[in-house]
């Protein structure tokens, strides 16, 4: 009889990722339809992906449910699903994502206790951390870089991080891709660190210029408001078009935020990797 390997851990997938010179999508879902587009487009793609629900997200729909309908989808999927919590604004929450069955956590904030003790606590629950550098609350850049290697080094000893979010030039809720990315500090970041580097923003950075991203050290990119705007687009075009129905209007939102995402993970590398 033949013995299946044990599955990856989640931080091992992110890992193989870096070292592969791809990227993992990591796309915002809100509900049931964002969720399942974000799955079926890794699976028509065999891709690994990665499922995350935001602070923002849990408000709206409650932290216990999203995390029950992130591990339904995980468990059905033919790819590996890795489901994480984004833009934790506490401790306390981010702990309560981990008990819920969330694979990785980030938090805002850069207080190292703080950080290395829900870093140890992901470790413990079998998941990974991820830790932003010079970013503060909801994304907003610091304004200030730190390019010392020994800064760098000490951030990612006192925190305990598994993936690090480094700024590189985008920024959160963008609609028009205007953004440059700074490949030069990119490649300084990627020979400091052999951790998986994270893009925040990346809607507003080009397909193209996300592409030489992930094969410079960027494992983890974060999208969220492109894959947004299609859904709302073909949800407004359903009921233009007289749709009344919610699973007329809602399942052609799907799909197109199906379709949107798997452009991204073709740009990404991510396609035939699962």
């Amino acid at each position: 009889m033949t013995v299946a390997a044990p599955a990856a851990s989640a931080a091992a997938v992110i890992r193989a990722a870096r070292a592969g010179g791809y990227a993992l999508a990591a796309f915002n879902a809100v509900n049931l339809e964002t969720a399942q587009a974000v799955v079926r487009a890794a699976e028509a793609q065999s891709a690994p992906v990665i499922l995350q629900f935001s602070q923002n997200a849990a408000r709206h729909g409650g932290l216990a449910n999203l995390a029950a309908l992130g591990r339904s989808l995980k468990a059905e999927a033919s790819v590996p699903v890795l489901l994480h919590f984004d833009h934790a604004e506490d401790e306390a929450v981010a702990l309560q994502a981990l008990k819920l069955g969330f694979d990785g956590v980030m938090l805002e904030g850069d207080n190292p206790v703080t950080l290395r003790r829900l870093a140890d606590a992901a470790h413990d629950a079998g998941g990974y951390f991820e830790a932003e550098y010079e970013v503060v609350v909801k994304g907003e850049r610091s304004g200030e870089r730190h390019d010392d290697p020994a800064q760098l080094a000490q951030f990612i000893q006192s925190s305990h991080c598994d993936l690090l979010a480094v700024d590189l030039g985008s920024a959160h809720k963008q609609e028009s891709k205007n953004a440059r990315l700074d490949f030069g500090r990119l490649e300084r970041l990627a020979d400091l660190t052999s951790l998986p580097l994270v893009l925040h923003g990346a809607s507003s950075v080009p397909l193209d210029e996300l592409a030489r991203a992930a094969m410079l050290g960027v494992a983890k990119v974060n999208l969220a408001t492109d894959l947004t705007a299609a859904f709302t687009r073909a949800v407004q075009r359903a009921l233009d078009a007289g749709a009344r129905d919610p699973r007329q209007y809602l399942g052609a939102g799907r799909g197109a935020m199906g379709a949107r995402a798997e452009e991204y993970i073709r740009a990404l590398g991510g396609a035939g990797q699962a």
